[in-house]
C-alpha cells in the first residue's frame, strides 16, 4: 500500500459514510404511485445499480494507486464506503422482494455475469469511462428525484427512503469518479465513446428487466402503461423532463464537470428530512 493511501487517514473526506439499514417489511408491491410499470422500472434499476456499485468499487480499488492527491484519496475511500452501503441495501431489498414473488434476483445474476465480462474484457481506463457515464446518470437523475416533489411524493414506504437516501449520496460524491478518471490520464474522446455505448446498453437492459417483471406479474403492455410512460417523460411535468435531459446532455461539453451543477442546498434539505445527519459512521 502506498504512502499516499496511508496518509488518507490524516485527511478528512468531503462527505461522510453512513451506516444505514432499512426495514423493508412494510413495503407494498406497487410502491411507486401504485403503478406496476413505475415500480418495476425502479426494481430493474435497483438490480443494475446494486451490481453497478460493486463494479465501480472494483475499478477504484485498482486505480487508486495512481492517485497522488490525498484529498481525492480520502474522497475515494468515502466513495467506496457509500457505494458499498448502497449495494448492500439494494441487495437486501432484492432478497425481500424475492420472498414476495418479485424475482429481481434472476436478473441480478445475469448482471453479475455482464459486469464480470466487462472486468475481464476491457482495459481499466475504458471501464473507468463507463463508470463516469454511470455516475453522471446517477447524479443527474438523482438530483431531479430530490427536487421534483410531484414525483418523489408518489413513492411510499421504505423504498421511497431508500431511493431518496441513495440520490442524496450520489450527489454528494458525484465528482469523485470523474476526478479520479482524469487524474489517471483519462481523456474526453474515450469518455464520450463509452457514454454513447453505455446509454444504448443501459436502455436495452432497462427495457428487458422491466418487461420480464411485468410479464411475470401478468401486467402486459396496455393503454395504462402507455399513459404512465407519457407522464413520466412529459417534457415539462415528467421526472425525465427537458431540463433534466439538457443537464444530462451537457456531459458532451469538453469543459464539463459534475460540480457545474450545485446541489448542496438540495442535499442539506434531505439530510434533515431523512435524518441523515445522525446516521454517520
Amino acid at each position: 500500500m502506498s504512502t499516499t493511501i496511508n496518509a488518507v487517514q490524516k485527511v478528512k473526506s468531503s462527505f461522510p459514510v453512513r451506516n444505514i439499514k432499512f426495514d423493508f417489511d412494510p413495503s407494498t408491491r406497487y410502491w411507486f404511485d401504485q403503478d406496476p410499470l413505475y415500480s418495476h422500472f425502479l426494481n430493474t434499476l435497483s438490480a443494475i445499480t446494486a451490481q453497478g456499485e460493486l463494479f465501480l468499487i472494483r475499478m477504484l480499488r485498482t486505480l487508486r494507486e495512481r492517485i497522488t492527491d490525498p484529498v481525492l484519496q480520502a474522497d475515494i475511500s468515502a466513495f467506496i464506503g457509500q457505494e458499498a452501503m448502497h449495494a448492500k441495501e439494494h441487495t437486501r431489498y432484492h432478497r425481500y422482494a424475492d420472498l414476495n414473488d418479485i424475482d429481481i434476483e434472476t436478473f441480478e445474476r445475469q448482471l453479475i455475469q455482464i459486469y464480470s465480462l466487462l472486468d475481464r474484457a476491457l482495459p481499466l481506463m475504458d471501464r473507468m469511462a463507463i463508470g463516469c457515464a454511470i455516475e453522471h446518470c446517477n447524479g443527474t437523475f438523482g438530483a431531479e428525484l430530490l427536487r421534483n416533489n410531484t414525483w418523489n411524493q408518489k413513492m411510499v414506504g421504505p423504498l421511497r427512503d431508500l431511493w431518496l437516501w441513495h440520490a442524496v449520496e450520489e450527489n454528494e460524491h458525484k465528482a469523485v469518479f470523474f476526478d479520479a478518471y482524469h487524474a489517471a490520464g483519462g481523456g474526453y474522446i474515450r469518455r464520450m465513446v463509452w457514454m454513447v455505448l453505455g446509454c444504448s446498453t443501459f436502455a436495452g437492459l432497462m427495457t428487458y428487466g422491466t418487461a420480464r417483471l411485468l410479464v411475470a406479474d401478468k401486467k402486459f403492455l396496455s393503454k395504462k402503461h402507455l399513459q404512465s410512460i407519457s407522464q413520466i417523460t412529459h417534457p415539462k411535468k415528467g421526472l425525465f423532463n427537458i431540463t433534466v435531459i439538457k443537464e444530462f446532455l451537457d456531459y458532451v461539453r469538453p469543459s464539463f464537470h459534475p460540480f457545474d451543477y450545485d446541489t448542496k442546498q438540495l442535499e442539506q434539505h434531505w439530510h434533515k428530512v431523512l435524518n441523515l445527519e445522525n446516521q454517520q459512521n
